[in-house]
C-alpha cells in the first residue's frame, strides 16, 4: 500500500508539457538530426508526443524544414534524379522557388520531402460561343497566383542576365570538374550563384551509410568579389556514427581569404581556373588539419576526457585484496 501511495503522489506532482515547449523541443531535435537521418527522429518524434502529434502540423514541418533544408545546403532532386538543385539562401528566390543554374531556370520545391514539384499553372477558360468574355474573368483557382508567378520568373531572370553571367558559365564548367575528381558524382550537388555583384559557389557533399550506422554531409560556402579579386569561404562538416552509441563530430572551418593572382580579369576561363584551384587548396587544408586532429586525439583530447586520478588523488589498486576490502563496505539489504 505504502508503494501504491507513493507512486500515486509521483503522479500528482507530475506536470503536462504545454505544447509550445513540446514544439520547441521538438523542433530543436529536428534541427539537430544528422545527415540522411531527419525523417527517422520524425518518426520517433510522433511516437515520443502520442496525443499530442497535433502539434506538428503539416504547416508547421514544412516550416520546420523549410529552415533545415536551407542551413544545411540540402538538395531538392526531380522524379527523373536528372535536375538536382541546391537549396540555400543563395539559391532561394522565396520559400517555395529556387533558382536552378545549371538550366537558368527556377524549379517549385516541396521541403518536406525534398522534391522539385511541378509549379501550377493558371488557366484560361474556354470561352462559349454566345458568352460574354466577362462572364469567365475569374481564372480557375490554383496554387500560385499569377502577380506571384511572374515575380519569381521576373526574379529568376535577372539572376542570369548579369555582367558577370559569363564569368559564372566558367567557374561553373571549372567546377564541374573539379567535383568529379574530389568528390564523385553521386555524392556532391554544386551552384554558382550570382548575388550583390557576387560569385557564390556552394558545394553539398553528403555520404549516407544508414545500413552500416554512419552517415556523412560537407558543405561549403566561397564567396568571391570580382572587384577585389578576393575569394573567402567557409567549410561545415558533420560527422554521424551510430553502432551501439552516438558518436558526432561537429565542425566549422573558415577558409583565409586570398586575393587571386591572374594577368588578365577578361579571360573568364583564367579567373575560373585560378578560383577552382585556390578553392582547392583551402579545402584540401582543411581536410589536412582534420587528419592531424585524428591523429592526436588519443593522446589529447580523450586523455582530457577522462580523470587521471580519483578525487582522493591516489591511484587505484586493483589487487584483489583491495577489491575485496572495498566489497565489505557495502551495506547488505
Amino acid at each position: 500500500m505504502a508503494a501504491f501511495a507513493e507512486d500515486k503522489d509521483l503522479e500528482e506532482e507530475y506536470e503536462e508539457v504545454p505544447d509550445d515547449k513540446k514544439l520547441a523541443i521538438g523542433t530543436h531535435f529536428l534541427m539537430s538530426s544528422p545527415p540522411g537521418e531527419i525523417e527517422e527522429v520524425l518518426k520517433d518524434l510522433r511516437t515520443l508526443l502520442g496525443t499530442s502529434e497535433h502539434i506538428l502540423t503539416d504547416e508547421i514541418l514544412e516550416e520546420i524544414f523549410h529552415t533545415y533544408n536551407i542551413q544545411n545546403l540540402q538538395v531538392a532532386i526531380d522524379e527523373d534524379g536528372k535536375t538536382k538543385v541546391v537549396l540555400s539562401p543563395e539559391t532561394e528566390i522565396d520559400i517555395k522557388h529556387y533558382l536552378d543554374c545549371k538550366n537558368k531556370t527556377a524549379v517549385s520545391v516541396k521541403h518536406n520531402s525534398r522534391k522539385i514539384i511541378e509549379e501550377e499553372q493558371q488557366e484560361e477558360p474556354a470561352v462559349e460561343e454566345g458568352k460574354d468574355e466577362d462572364e469567365f474573368a475569374v481564372p480557375v483557382s490554383t496554387s500560385t497566383s499569377t502577380s506571384t508567378s511572374a515575380a519569381w520568373k521576373a526574379r529568376t531572370m535577372e539572376s542570369f542576365s548579369s555582367e558577370l553571367e559569363a564569368l559564372r558559365l566558367a567557374v561553373e564548367k571549372a567546377l564541374s570538374r573539379y567535383i568529379s575528381s574530389q568528390y564523385g558524382c553521386d555524392t556532391a550537388t554544386t551552384s554558382v550563384v550570382i548575388k550583390d555583384n557576387q560569385l557564390k559557389v556552394l558545394i553539398s557533399g553528403e555520404k549516407l551509410n544508414l545500413k552500416n550506422y554512419w552517415s556523412g554531409r560537407w558543405n561549403s560556402t566561397f564567396t568571391y568579389v570580382p572587384s577585389s579579386q578576393q575569394l573567402s569561404g567557409t567549410v561545415k562538416l558533420l560527422v554521424h556514427y551510430f553502432e551501439d552509441g552516438n558518436v558526432q563530430m561537429t565542425t566549422e572551418k573558415l577558409a583565409q581569404p586570398v586575393t587571386l593572382d591572374f594577368e588578365d580579369s577578361d579571360d573568364v576561363e583564367a579567373v575560373a581556373a585560378t578560383l577552382i584551384s585556390e578553392l582547392g587548396k583551402a579545402e584540401s587544408a582543411i581536410q589536412d588539419s582534420l587528419e592531424v586532429m585524428y591523429l592526436s586525439m588519443g593522446e589529447e583530447t580523450f586523455k582530457d576526457m577522462r580523470r587521471i586520478l580519483p578525487i582522493s588523488k591516489q591511484k587505484m589498486d586493483w589487487s584483489g585484496a583491495q577489491m575485496q576490502l572495498a566489497k565489505g563496505f557495502v551495506t547488505k539489504k
